[in-house]
């Protein structure tokens, strides 16, 4: 999905980009507007070299939102049943496959919480500024000009 958004700050490669929400982003939640925000503030990779105060076109990639809910949802579940498989084959009681099922819960659940912070470090599950729209320069020139004629 694209969507234009401002851009409030840039540091190297990450831009913060402010983003009003549109009838389209309820279906998508990529971006979460918590609480029935109007706006969100989000990072993004800034390929497209805008600065601050640039209007651009951000993007956000769908197919990374496959491993997010494989992640998620999925791993932690796949921890715990390896969790009963081992408390059930090493001990044979019912109390240590519980036990490992537990633990193998939390692992998965680790695990997530950390990924979530080593992408967010990154560049998180994706928005990318793909094209700036205009910027403040062009904006003073275009004023300039029309000033002087």
């Amino acid at each position: 999905m694209k969507e234009v958004a401002l851009v409030l700050k840039t540091a190297g490669k990450i831009a913060v980009v402010q983003i009003e929400k549109s009838p389209a982003c309820s279906a998508c939640k990529v971006c979460a507007f918590a609480g029935g925000k109007s706006r969100v503030k989000v990072r993004a990779l800034n390929t497209a070299g805008a600065a601050a105060g640039d209007r651009v076109v951000v993007e956000a990639e769908k197919d990374n939102r496959t491993l997010a809910s494989f992640l998620v949802y999925i791993l932690p579940v796949l921890l715990g049943v390896a969790g009963v498989i081992v408390g059930a084959q090493c001990f044979e009681q019912e109390l240590y496959a519980a036990l490992f099922c537990l633990a193998g819960l939390a692992v998965g659940f680790l695990a997530v919480w950390a990924a979530d912070k080593l992408l967010s470090r990154r560049r998180g599950f994706g928005i990318e500024v793909v094209e700036v729209l205009d910027t403040q320069k062009t904006d003073q020139k275009e004023e300039q000009n029309g000033q002087g004629d």
